[in-house]
């Protein structure tokens, strides 16, 4: 699966940008050690879950999911209410159906190495209904992963247009906000508000440190008060800092090369 996973890393449009340029994205046999355990946990996760409604008579009915909601509605967020009572329970039936559909069509499109991020992102449309109402446990790590998993299959983008993705990221973060019942440490967990409204600041936090190159972040240390002082202490400037990471960079493509 390691190496499912590399080709669709592989397939992304960031390998096809030049090795000179600026905004090459790799990733490496490390890289892809640490993608790999979540993207096999969420096959397994989401197969699992697909066929625990396959085999269960009363989910097919709508029964099931009507119970789960009646079991939610007091953690339901209430904006999530509405949708439940009269779209979701009306249609009980037809929403199991969709839900077993999409599961397993996740599981198979990550395992067979097909549609990765389309998947991902109905993952992620599943989890966010699960949590707005009331099941947080275990959405929000699901939903972490597969956030994590779409920012590495993404292409580089410049700062400023990461800049603007982050404050859309934000605007659930802040708007979710009002809506936590709790801020006890022992529940904040169950709390899908804080959770959700944790998820969005997370997202746009990567979406800056991901955008962001080693080569900006030197400038902006470097001519900062602190990068000043280290200069005269340690007589390293900046400019010995981009030479030496552009000997690593050169190191790193020729080894790739070999290999």
């Amino acid at each position: 699966m390691q190496t499912s996973l590399a080709r669709a890393l592989a397939s992304t449009p960031t390998d096809t940008i030049t090795h000179g340029s600026p905004r090459t994205r790799h990733v490496g046999g490390r890289e892809l050690a640490v993608l790999a355990p979540m993207y096999l946990f969420l096959i397994a996760g989401w197969f699992r879950a697909g066929v625990e409604k396959v085999i269960d008579p009363t989910w097919w009915t709508g029964d099931n999911l009507i119970g789960f909601l009646d079991e939610q509605r007091d953690t339901m967020l209430p904006f999530f209410v509405p949708f439940a009572d009269h779209v979701v329970g009306p249609l009980a039936p037809v929403v199991a159906w969709l839900v077993v559909w999409t599961q397993l069509s996740i599981a198979v499109c990550l395992a067979t190495n097909r549609h990765v991020r389309p998947a991902l992102w109905a993952g992620i449309v599943l989890n966010l209904s699960f949590t707005l109402a009331g099941r947080v446990n275990p959405s929000a790590f699901y939903l972490v992963m597969q956030v994590t998993l779409l920012f590495a299959l993404s292409r580089p983008i410049a700062t400023h247009i990461a800049t603007r993705r982050a404050a859309l990221w934000l605007v659930p973060a802040v708007a979710l906000a009002p809506f936590a019942r709790t801020l006890d440490p022992h529940h904040v967990i169950d709390d899908p508000a804080l959770m959700l409204s944790f998820v969005s600041l997370l997202a746009a936090v990567t979406t800056i440190a991901t955008a962001i190159q080693p080569t900006d972040l030197i400038d902006a240390v470097g001519s900062s008060r602190f990068g000043r002082a280290f200069t005269t202490r340690t007589g390293i400037s900046t400019s010995d800092l981009h030479h030496h990471l552009a000997v690593e960079t050169t190191a790193q493509r020729s080894t790739r090369r070999r290999i």
